[in-house]
């Protein structure tokens, strides 16, 4: 490393030397110290999602690490402490994350999808994170062998190190394989992945990011730095270094210097600690995940983290412990035989080894850690940084003063680094590094697709593919859960403008995908249109008998039965009488075997038939047709006349088109129509036929896609719920037949129950939960939020889930709440400070928090509050002004 020029500018260059083999890094510092380092597997969302056997099983996977450490130390024999701490391993964790500009992954960059998501998430940030463990490695001798080398064969290796390490001053990196094998095996057995047995390309990245944690710039080797009192400067180029150290000379604050891409962080280190005896599973232990996560979602927001320290075995402690509490004794049984009661202090050291003590007399006790020191560079000035760490519960964190603190701090950060600072004394457990949450990663959806959103802990990108649940077996839907104003809509929409951008596997133009708003009005529709997608409307744009069940289902002898189900409901729903069913399908099997193509050409060439043998004196029985045929027919023809909305579902001609869906985005608005019943209206003829339109416009929609590998989207699904006799047919066959039929149906409501009683039960794959009630229960009714979980089957035994779900979105003192899911918003400004946030359940897997990200520029297109709608018409009506229209 170069000693730092001009005051404080200095350039960092890699404690690492380019002269490392066989996955091992050598030291760039005149001790030339060979690490073998590993990588720690990311877990999963340790802070929030995971249970405690999730936390309890990552912690273990560290824990053996340091049990494989200590059991390098051999104990036997040895008396005294200050003996064994040569043999004592060191280890260093080192863990970064680093906000870089968003962009989409590489396989889709040139293509419509990623010139979208390069477009409108330009202004977003996704973290660059890594976890590695390393150990300095020893030279411990020869590795035994059956067979002995000879004398010559051992001369000539002697002489070939002598000359290696005279010419390059180390030894050679053979030298260090026995005890790299040993100190392999212990991170393997931990779970851990060495580098030495790691692809080389994927070794390289590590270490890239290793050298330079701190920079923004993925391609970028490490830049300068600007160490000033109680915090650094980081940079994004030398030049802008220079700028700054030229105002640094000229007295111009930090404050004051307004340069762009510089940015300030603080580098602290841990004081004290109280883990209160707390179980390992309890989440305020997870200090380290704590300090890494993002500021947004109440973490420390760190750059980087690095803990050093060397593992001493339990035994050992415990043996140091009674010989302090011995010596503790004596000094206060001296004072009391000279008539001197115990100081203070006496006292709360002899209750401290007391405690100690009687926690090592366990025989399973975890090793310990010696000369422990844990240094965070957390982003922002040392204020914000104290504020910050202020977070992390059971540590206190401080600051260093000085410049040339700050410094060392950062060196002893560094990987492969000889530095060591170590301003306080703290010796652990291992256990309170072990569950401190250093894997905890959250990370959810797919390597492509439609970017849902960022994961809240730690901002990587979740991404939502078109073939997943085909490609993977999955259970084919995917439901958004969540009350008004939660956000769901929002979603819903922006995932299908992005499905529709992604090209169809059968090479034929982009996803066909099929978007049902069945809400009264034109949401959605400048979104859509912007974007070059089609918008059609039930109450206009549809001809007579678009939806007829003949017209959207493949087998006529199911589209009978659904036909049947269909008129029945809508006529006489109690069902008590089934003459009036029996009947309806009496005339339909009648008239589809008659050349008839449509529910209502059927059912008249039914009518026509009982009426002609009545008139021939013939038992209109003999052809099939109940005494009922034309009663039946009469009040089917005085709804057709009377309902506008039923002449879609209901086709009175046998030409009729079935729908045809383009390859892009299809919205179906109601127009000016509602499809969404009122709440009881299933007691009208009026709410019964919006439930089967809409019913039956899924099951179109679903038709016009089978094959193709499209997406199918409800609104207000709920609307095709509940236990009506309809409501099964429609979603359960889905639910059995989406996959096979190559398209994924996505599922967007309030409620959840009227799903599991559509039989929709474990056909949901995918899920986000956003904001729900959550109610006490009262005579056995479920709450949203509970049910919801319930269906997603989501482990929540803590309530922490539902809680969240719950909550408002501003605090008793106005404020915002960062607990709540629901957008939050500046109470001055009004500006988003943070999307609203969903729990995403992905199969089998736990949920993930993640933050919803609507771009600005589609959320003024989308946003369904009555002021954007407003905003919205009115900046229409200007435009058709200038237009002259």
């Amino acid at each position: 490393m170069e000693n730092m020029p001009r005051g404080n500018f200095y350039r960092p260059e890699s404690f690492i030397s380019p002269a490392s083999e066989y996955g091992l890094l050598r030291s760039a510092t005149p001790d030339r110290t060979v690490w073998l380092y590993a990588r720690i597997p990311w877990s999963t969302a340790l802070l929030d999602g995971a249970n405690d056997q999730k936390r309890m099983d990552t912690a273990q996977q560290l824990m053996a690490f340091f049990d494989g450490l200590a059991n390098q130390v051999t104990v036997a024999g040895m008396r005294y402490r200050y003996m064994l701490q040569s043999e004592y391993r060191e280890f260093h964790i080192l863990a970064g994350s680093m906000p870089v500009p968003y962009r989409p992954p590489l396989e889709t960059r040139r293509t419509e999808l990623g010139q979208y998501q390069s477009i409108y998430y330009r202004n977003e940030k996704t973290c660059k994170q890594f976890a590695v463990v390393g150990v300095p490695l020893r030279l411990i001798g020869e590795t035994n062998h059956n067979r002995k080398p000879g004398m010559l064969q051992r001369a000539l290796t002697w002489y070939d190190r002598m000359c290696y390490s005279v010419a390059n001053g180390c030894p050679m990196f053979e030298e260090y394989l026995p005890d790299a094998h040993k100190i392999e095996r212990i991170m393997l057995n931990a779970g851990l992945e060495p580098f030495t047995l790691m692809d080389e390309h994927e070794r390289e990245r590590l270490v890239a990011m290793m050298e330079s944690w701190w920079v923004g710039r993925a391609n970028s080797s490490a830049l300068p730095i600007l160490a000033e009192n109680a915090h650094v400067h980081f940079f994004p180029d030398n030049a802008t270094c220079i700028s700054a150290k030229n105002l640094y000379d000229e007295g111009v604050n930090c404050n004051d210097w307004g340069i762009d891409n510089e940015y300030p962080a603080s580098i602290c280190f841990a004081r004290t600690s109280d883990f209160n005896q707390s179980n390992i599973t309890d989440p305020s232990n997870l200090w380290i995940a704590k300090l890494m996560e993002v500021g947004r979602a109440g973490g420390a927001n760190a750059v980087a983290t690095s803990i050093r320290g060397k593992v001493e075995p339990a035994k050992v402690t415990a043996d140091q412990i009674r010989r302090n509490s011995r010596t503790i004794d004596e000094s206060i049984k001296e004072r009391y035989e000279k008539n001197h009661e115990a100081t203070g202090d006496m006292n709360e050291i002899k209750e401290r080894l007391d405690y100690k003590k009687s926690i090592y007399e366990t025989p399973d006790m975890p090793p310990s850690i010696i000369d422990l020191s844990i240094a965070t560079c957390v982003a922002g000035t040392e204020q914000m940084a104290i504020d910050a760490l202020g977070r992390i519960p059971n540590i206190e964190f401080t600051n260093l003063t000085t410049a040339s603190e700050q410094l060392m701090a950062f060196k002893s950060m560094q990987a492969c680094s000889n530095v060591r600072m170590t301003p306080y004394e703290i010796h652990w457990s291992a256990t309170c590094v072990a569950g401190g949450g250093v894997s905890s990663f959250a990370k959810a959806g797919d390597k492509t697709g439609a970017l849902a959103g960022m994961t809240e802990a730690n901002r990587q990108s979740v991404y939502i593919g078109t073939t997943t649940v085909q490609d993977q077996d999955m259970a084919p839907g995917i439901i958004i859960a969540g009350k008004t104003g939660s956000g769901k809509s929002m979603l819903l929409v922006s995932l299908f403008l992005q499905w529709a951008k992604i090209p169809s596997r059968s090479g034929q133009g982009n996803t066909p995908c099929i978007l049902i708003n069945p809400k009264e009005g034109d949401d959605f529709e400048d979104a859509v249109t912007a974007m070059g997608g089609r918008v059609v409307r039930a109450d206009s744009d549809f001809a007579n008998g678009t939806f007829d069940p003949f017209m959207v289902m493949e087998d006529r002898e199911r589209a009978k039965e659904m036909a049947s189900i269909m008129l029945s409901n809508i006529l006489h729903p109690n069902g008590d009488d089934a003459s009036m069913e029996l009947a309806i399908a009496a005339m339909l099997d009648y008239g589809i075997k008659h050349g008839a193509k449509a529910t209502g050409t059927a059912i008249t060439l039914a009518a026509k038939a009982y009426a002609q043998a009545v008139q021939d004196n013939s038992d209109p029985s003999e052809i099939g047709l109940p005494t009922n045929t034309i009663e039946v027919y009469k009040q089917i023809r005085i709804a057709f006349n009377s309902y506008q909305a039923m002449r879609l579902i209901f086709g009175t001609k046998d030409d009729i088109q079935p729908l045809r869906i383009s390859h892009n985005l299809t919205l179906i608005n109601a127009g000016r129509r509602s499809l969404v019943p009122e709440a009881g209206s299933e007691n009208t003829v009026t709410g019964r036929i919006q439930q089967w339109t809409l019913r039956m416009i899924v099951l179109g929609a679903g038709a016009s896609i089978s094959g193709r590998d499209g997406m199918v989207g409800v609104d207000e699904a709920w609307c095709i719920g509940g236990k009506g006799k309809g409501a099964s047919r429609t979603v359960e066959e889905w639910m059995r037949t989406a996959r096979s039929r190559r398209f994924t149906p996505v599922f967007a409501s309030q409620k959840t129950q009227e799903f599991v009683d559509a039989g929709m039960t474990g056909g949901v794959s995918r899920g986000f939960l956003l904001s729900l009630d959550d109610p006490p229960e009262v005579d056995g009714t479920v709450s949203p939020a509970k049910a919801a979980e319930r269906f997603l089957q989501i482990d929540d035994t803590s309530g922490h889930i539902r809680k969240r779900m719950s909550q408002s979105d501003r605090l008793d003192n106005g404020a915002p709440n960062p607990s709540s899911l629901r957008r939050l918003v500046d109470p001055k400004t009004k500006r988003t400070i943070r999307g609203a946030v969903a729990y995403f359940k992905d199969g089998s897997n736990q949920p993930i928090p993640i933050e919803i990200v609507i771009p600005p520029d589609l959320l003024k297109d989308i946003s369904t509050t009555a002021t954007d709608k407003i905003a919205r018409e009115q900046r229409k009506q200007k435009e058709r002004k200038d237009n002259g229209l």
